[in-house]
C-alpha cells in the first residue's frame, strides 16, 4: 500500500480542524502521518496538540508558524516538509475539509488503475460538495483533442475519472515525485490563485491529473458560493481581494500569454469603477480600492518566487 502523508493548513478554525482530523484518523485506509501547519492561529488551536490530548500522538505532527503565511505559504511550507519525509503521495486539504470514510481508499484505487494505463500522474482531486450537497471547488476539465479532432475527456469515465486542467487544494493527492521535480506552491501568492498556478504547473511540467468521482469530501466553507468581489458581503475580507486580482493576472500571463493578461487587466480596471458607481454593490469604495491595489500590485509589487517554487 502506498505511503501517504496528509497536509492540513489551518487558521482560527479549531472546531472545524477537529472534524477534519477525526475524519482523517477514521479513514478506511489510514494515512501514515498527518502534518498540520498552524498559521499562527489565535483561537487556541495549538492546545489541541499538547501532551495528554487526543491529538498528541505519533501520527500527528504540528508546525506552529510564528506568523500567518496565508494559505499559499502554509501549503508551500507544509508540502515541502512532507516531501522531506518517507512517503509516496501527499494529500492536501484545508481545515474545513471533511473527507468521507473511503475518500483516500478511492483515490489510491484510482491511482493504481491509472498507472496501469499511463506512465505517470501528477495528482488526483476529490469530488467536493458543500453543506447542502451543492457543488464546490469544481476543477476545470482538460479538453485536449485527439488526432481526429475530438476531445476524449470521458476515456476513463466508467471508472469515475475525468482529466482536469486545474484544481484546488481541497482534497488533492499529489505525487511526491511530481512535487520533487516541479517544486512547491509559491508562498508569495498568500491567498487565492496559488492552487491554480500550482496544479497547472504540475500538469504542464510533470503529467496528467484527474478528478476522482468516487472520492468524496465535504467542504464546510462559511460561504459555498463561487468567490466574487461583487457579491462579497464580509467587510473584513474585501481588502484581501487585492491578492485575488494580482494573482489572477500573474496566472494569466504565465499560462495564457501577454495578450490575455492585458485583456484581463482592462476588464478588472473597468470592474473596479463598476463597484464604485453602482449603489447596489456593498462596500463599493473598498472594493474599488481592492481591485485597483491588485492590478497595480501586479506591476509594481510582482510575486516573488525562487527555484523551488515555480
Amino acid at each position: 500500500m502506498p505511503c501517504v502523508i496528509a497536509v492540513v493548513v489551518t487558521y482560527n478554525r479549531k472546531e472545524l480542524l477537529i472534524q477534519c482530523l477525526d475524519a482523517l484518523l477514521g479513514q478506511s485506509v489510514l494515512v501514515s502521518r498527518i502534518l498540520v501547519f498552524n498559521n499562527n492561529s489565535t483561537d487556541g488551536t495549538e492546545k489541541l496538540f499538547e501532551p495528554g490530548s487526543k491529538y498528541h500522538n505519533e501520527m500527528i505532527e504540528v508546525i506552529n508558524s510564528e506568523k500567518n503565511l496565508g494559505g499559499a505559504g502554509g501549503f508551500s511550507k507544509g508540502m515541502q516538509l512532507a516531501s522531506e519525509q518517507e512517503c509516496d503521495w501527499i494529500w492536501c486539504m484545508d481545515d474545513d475539509t471533511i473527507p468521507e470514510k473511503t475518500a483516500l481508499e478511492e483515490l489510491l484505487n484510482s491511482i493504481k488503475f491509472i498507472l496501469e494505463q499511463e506512465k505517470r500522474i501528477s495528482f488526483l482531486s476529490s469530488y467536493v460538495y458543500g453543506p447542502n450537497e451543492e457543488p464546490m471547488n469544481v476543477p476545470k476539465l482538460r479538453m485536449d483533442k485527439c488526432e481526429n479532432g475530438y476531445s476524449f475527456w470521458y476515456k476513463y469515465l466508467d471508472k469515475g475519472l475525468v482529466p482536469v486542467s486545474q484544481a484546488t487544494f481541497v482534497s488533492i493527492l499529489i505525487s511526491k515525485r511530481a512535487m520533487i521535480e516541479v517544486g512547491y506552491p509559491i508562498a508569495d501568492y498568500f491567498i487565492w490563485g496559488d492552487d491554480t498556478e500550482y496544479t497547472r504547473r504540475l500538469i504542464k511540467k510533470y503529467g496528467p491529473a484527474y478528478l476522482c468521482g468516487t472520492s468524496k469530501v465535504l467542504h464546510k466553507r462559511f460561504n459555498s458560493k463561487i468567490i466574487s468581489i461583487l457579491t462579497e458581503d464580509n467587510k473584513d475580507r474585501v481588502s484581501l481581494y487585492k491578492y485575488y486580482f494580482r494573482n489572477a493576472l500573474a496566472n494569466a500571463k504565465k499560462f495564457d500569454g501577454l495578450l490575455w493578461m492585458i485583456i484581463r487587466w482592462g476588464f478588472y480596471f473597468v470592474q473596479s469603477f463598476y463597484c464604485l458607481i453602482n449603489p447596489k454593490i456593498k462596500f463599493g469604495f473598498m472594493k474599488f480600492r481592492a481591485i485597483q491595489n491588485g492590478i497595480w500590485m501586479y506591476i509594481f509589487k510582482p510575486i516573488r518566487k525562487d527555484k523551488q517554487h515555480g
